[in-house]
């Protein structure tokens, strides 16, 4: 590919790791935990796009997306993390005042990590936008090195993306922008999010 085509593509797998959706959400949910948590779970949301960003090259996803029980599938299995995850949200423990300079339990990172590979693997709006625009830059005669970066590529922005999301919410941590009785509200109008995004996949089975 000449660069402008290298360029085109960046543009198209940042407008699609921007997008706000689940993937954000837990994102969030992570960096809140912690920092660790929350580069855990942004690294392994690129990891999981480069899977679906390596199956494109070689041509497999379309089998995922134009066979209906696959797809089908994969929506229930999208549409049940989400509500899991949503419920979880929702029933986290309030803070106690009384509790003082306690810091509040913190999810464990290999946690985060399996959210952040899990809510991109099980979302079927991965596998239509990568079928529908990151295969228009594929073709058979490109070589191996070129397939390969070209998923290497869709990775890192994904995952610097949510790095950066990452890094703004630990900048509002250190500042002390949020507080335990702000952050436990914010929790659960994750889950509540997250159950809503949960009910429109369902109703679009």
């Amino acid at each position: 590919m000449d660069w402008l085509a290298w360029l085109s593509l960046a543009g198209i797998c940042a407008l699609g790791a921007m997008s706000p959706g689940p993937s954000l959400l837990i994102v969030l949910r992570s960096a809140a935990s912690g920092p660790r948590q929350g580069f855990a779970c942004a690294l392994a949301h690129g990891a999981a796009i480069a899977v679906y960003a390596g199956l494109t090259a070689f041509g497999l996803a379309v089998l995922i997306t134009r066979s209906p029980l696959l797809f089908t599938a994969l929506q229930w299995a999208g549409a049940a993390m989400l509500i899991y995850l949503g419920w979880k949200a929702l029933r986290a423990p309030a803070p106690n005042p009384a509790a003082g300079a306690i810091p509040a339990p913190q999810q464990p990172t290999a946690r985060s990590a399996l959210q952040g590979f899990g809510v991109a693997f099980f979302n079927p709006k991965v596998a239509l936008f990568f079928t529908a625009l990151f295969s228009q830059f594929v073709t058979e005669q490109q070589a191996l090195t070129t397939k390969l970066g070209m998923a290497a590529m869709a990775a890192g922005i994904d995952a610097g993306w949510y790095c950066l999301i990452t890094l703004a919410v630990l900048a509002g941590r250190n500042r002390n922008w949020v507080g335990n009785s702000l952050g436990h509200r914010l929790q659960q109008l994750f889950g509540v999010l997250l159950l809503g995004l949960a009910a429109r996949l369902v109703l679009t089975l």
